[in-house]
Protein backbone atom coordinates (compact mmCIF):
# COMPACT_ATOMS: atom_id res chain seq x y z
CA UNK A 1 0.00 0.00 0.00
CA UNK A 2 1.40 3.42 -1.13
CA UNK A 3 0.68 6.59 1.84
CA UNK A 4 -2.40 8.06 0.43
CA UNK A 5 -3.10 5.34 -1.82
CA UNK A 6 -6.49 6.61 -3.07
CA UNK A 7 -9.88 4.65 -2.55
CA UNK A 8 -12.47 4.35 -4.96
CA UNK A 9 -16.02 6.69 -3.77
CA UNK A 10 -17.57 3.31 -4.02
CA UNK A 11 -15.71 1.34 -1.71
CA UNK A 12 -16.71 0.92 2.22
CA UNK A 13 -13.70 -0.99 4.25
CA UNK A 14 -13.95 -3.22 7.26
CA UNK A 15 -10.58 -2.44 10.04
CA UNK A 16 -9.92 -5.52 11.64
CA UNK A 17 -8.07 -6.08 15.23
CA UNK A 18 -6.80 -9.99 15.76
CA UNK A 19 -4.41 -11.58 18.61
CA UNK A 20 -4.13 -15.13 19.85
CA UNK A 21 -5.55 -16.30 23.09
CA UNK A 22 -2.55 -16.47 25.37
CA UNK A 23 -1.08 -20.42 26.10
CA UNK A 24 -2.70 -22.26 28.45
CA UNK A 25 -1.69 -21.68 31.83
CA UNK A 26 -1.21 -18.41 31.21
CA UNK A 27 -1.80 -16.22 34.10
CA UNK A 28 -3.13 -13.04 31.92
CA UNK A 29 -4.88 -12.19 28.69
CA UNK A 30 -3.95 -9.53 26.86
CA UNK A 31 -6.81 -7.08 25.79
CA UNK A 32 -6.91 -5.19 22.80
CA UNK A 33 -8.88 -2.60 21.65
CA UNK A 34 -10.15 -0.94 18.27
CA UNK A 35 -11.13 2.79 17.90
CA UNK A 36 -12.51 4.78 15.41
CA UNK A 37 -12.29 8.64 15.40
CA UNK A 38 -14.17 10.83 13.00
CA UNK A 39 -12.91 14.67 12.92
CA UNK A 40 -14.18 17.74 10.85
CA UNK A 41 -11.58 19.78 8.69
CA UNK A 42 -10.14 21.40 11.33
CA UNK A 43 -9.27 18.33 13.19
CA UNK A 44 -12.27 18.66 15.66
CA UNK A 45 -13.65 15.31 17.32
CA UNK A 46 -16.91 14.31 15.98
CA UNK A 47 -17.74 11.41 16.98
CA UNK A 48 -15.44 8.21 18.56
CA UNK A 49 -16.86 4.74 17.73
CA UNK A 50 -15.85 2.34 20.28
CA UNK A 51 -17.02 -0.87 22.11
CA UNK A 52 -18.89 1.39 24.72
CA UNK A 53 -20.32 3.61 21.79
CA UNK A 54 -20.42 1.17 19.04
CA UNK A 55 -22.47 3.23 16.09
CA UNK A 56 -21.46 6.77 14.83
CA UNK A 57 -22.13 9.15 12.50
CA UNK A 58 -25.85 8.15 11.44
CA UNK A 59 -24.99 4.39 11.79
CA UNK A 60 -22.27 4.97 9.31
CA UNK A 61 -19.26 3.85 11.39
CA UNK A 62 -19.91 0.23 13.48
CA UNK A 63 -18.15 -2.00 15.26
CA UNK A 64 -18.69 -5.14 15.89
CA UNK A 65 -17.95 -5.65 19.97
CA UNK A 66 -15.27 -6.40 22.63
CA UNK A 67 -13.06 -9.50 22.68
CA UNK A 68 -11.59 -9.49 25.56
CA UNK A 69 -8.75 -12.56 25.14
CA UNK A 70 -8.44 -12.79 21.18
CA UNK A 71 -10.13 -16.12 21.23
CA UNK A 72 -11.84 -15.35 17.65
CA UNK A 73 -10.69 -17.82 14.96
CA UNK A 74 -11.29 -14.48 12.60
CA UNK A 75 -11.18 -11.02 13.73
CA UNK A 76 -11.54 -10.29 17.53
CA UNK A 77 -12.88 -6.58 16.49
CA UNK A 78 -14.00 -4.73 13.57
CA UNK A 79 -14.71 -1.60 12.87
CA UNK A 80 -17.09 -0.98 9.56
CA UNK A 81 -17.17 2.10 7.71
CA UNK A 82 -19.51 3.09 4.67
CA UNK A 83 -17.65 5.83 3.02
CA UNK A 84 -20.70 7.04 0.65
CA UNK A 85 -22.93 7.74 3.57
CA UNK A 86 -20.34 9.70 5.79
CA UNK A 87 -21.87 13.01 5.85
CA UNK A 88 -19.69 15.83 4.11
CA UNK A 89 -18.58 16.78 7.50
CA UNK A 90 -16.40 13.93 8.34
CA UNK A 91 -12.83 14.89 6.77
CA UNK A 92 -10.60 12.27 8.55
CA UNK A 93 -11.53 8.77 9.82
CA UNK A 94 -9.08 7.36 12.15
CA UNK A 95 -8.48 3.71 13.49
CA UNK A 96 -6.36 3.02 16.61
CA UNK A 97 -5.38 0.15 18.74
CA UNK A 98 -4.84 0.12 21.78
CA UNK A 99 -4.02 -2.08 24.65
CA UNK A 100 -6.70 -2.01 27.25
CA UNK A 101 -4.23 -3.96 29.77
CA UNK A 102 -0.38 -2.23 29.00
CA UNK A 103 0.94 -5.21 27.56
CA UNK A 104 2.87 -4.33 24.66
CA UNK A 105 2.07 -5.49 21.17
CA UNK A 106 5.24 -7.21 20.71
CA UNK A 107 4.22 -9.91 23.61
CA UNK A 108 0.53 -10.74 22.23
CA UNK A 109 0.74 -13.54 19.92
CA UNK A 110 -0.51 -13.25 16.49
CA UNK A 111 -1.37 -9.68 17.06
CA UNK A 112 -2.07 -7.64 13.48
CA UNK A 113 -4.50 -5.14 12.34
CA UNK A 114 -6.09 -4.74 8.63
CA UNK A 115 -7.72 -2.52 6.49
CA UNK A 116 -9.84 -4.27 4.14
CA UNK A 117 -12.38 -3.73 1.10
CA UNK A 118 -15.91 -4.74 2.56
CA UNK A 119 -17.21 -6.03 -0.45
CA UNK A 120 -14.42 -8.40 -1.54
CA UNK A 121 -12.14 -8.70 1.80
CA UNK A 122 -9.09 -8.16 -0.67
CA UNK A 123 -6.62 -6.19 2.06
CA UNK A 124 -5.30 -2.69 1.49
CA UNK A 125 -2.89 -2.12 4.77
CA UNK A 126 -1.83 -4.72 7.15
CA UNK A 127 0.71 -3.66 9.74
CA UNK A 128 1.85 -6.57 12.30
CA UNK A 129 1.33 -5.53 15.71
CA UNK A 130 3.89 -8.09 17.11
CA UNK A 131 6.85 -6.31 15.03
CA UNK A 132 6.51 -3.10 17.42
CA UNK A 133 8.62 -3.92 20.31
CA UNK A 134 7.35 -2.00 23.61
CA UNK A 135 4.05 -0.50 21.94
CA UNK A 136 0.61 0.17 23.40
CA UNK A 137 -0.95 2.04 20.95
CA UNK A 138 -1.00 2.98 17.21
CA UNK A 139 -2.59 4.75 15.15
CA UNK A 140 -3.33 1.81 12.78
CA UNK A 141 -4.89 4.03 9.37
CA UNK A 142 -6.30 7.14 8.18
CA UNK A 143 -9.13 8.02 5.77
CA UNK A 144 -8.63 11.74 4.52
CA UNK A 145 -11.35 12.99 2.29
CA UNK A 146 -10.16 14.76 -0.96
CA UNK A 147 -11.25 16.17 -3.36
CA UNK A 148 -11.21 12.97 -6.10
CA UNK A 149 -12.78 10.38 -2.61
CA UNK A 150 -11.01 8.97 0.41
CA UNK A 151 -7.32 8.56 0.21
CA UNK A 152 -5.85 5.73 3.01
CA UNK A 153 -2.77 5.98 4.85
CA UNK A 154 -1.04 3.62 7.02
CA UNK A 155 1.59 5.58 8.25
CA UNK A 156 0.13 8.71 10.01
CA UNK A 157 0.58 9.24 13.90
CA UNK A 158 -2.34 11.22 14.22
CA UNK A 159 -3.86 10.23 17.52
CA UNK A 160 -1.79 12.06 20.21
CA UNK A 161 -1.91 14.10 23.25
CA UNK A 162 -5.05 15.08 24.88
CA UNK A 163 -7.31 12.34 22.29
CA UNK A 164 -5.20 9.54 23.23
CA UNK A 165 -5.29 10.14 26.80
CA UNK A 166 -9.40 10.13 26.12
CA UNK A 167 -8.77 7.36 24.45
CA UNK A 168 -7.27 5.95 27.34
CA UNK A 169 -10.09 6.66 29.55
CA UNK A 170 -12.97 4.88 27.22
CA UNK A 171 -11.01 1.82 27.44
CA UNK A 172 -10.25 2.20 31.11
CA UNK A 173 -13.98 2.60 31.53
CA UNK A 174 -15.65 -0.38 29.51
Amino acid sequence: MHRNDPLPATKDIVVGLHWDPPPEGARETADLDLICVLLDARGTVLDIVHTGHPRGVNDCVVHTGDSRNGASVWDDERVFVFTKALPPSVATVAFAVLSAKGHSFDAVPGAYCHVSDHASEDERVRTDLTALTGRTELTAAILKRGKDGWSLAADAEMLQGELLAELRRLIRSK
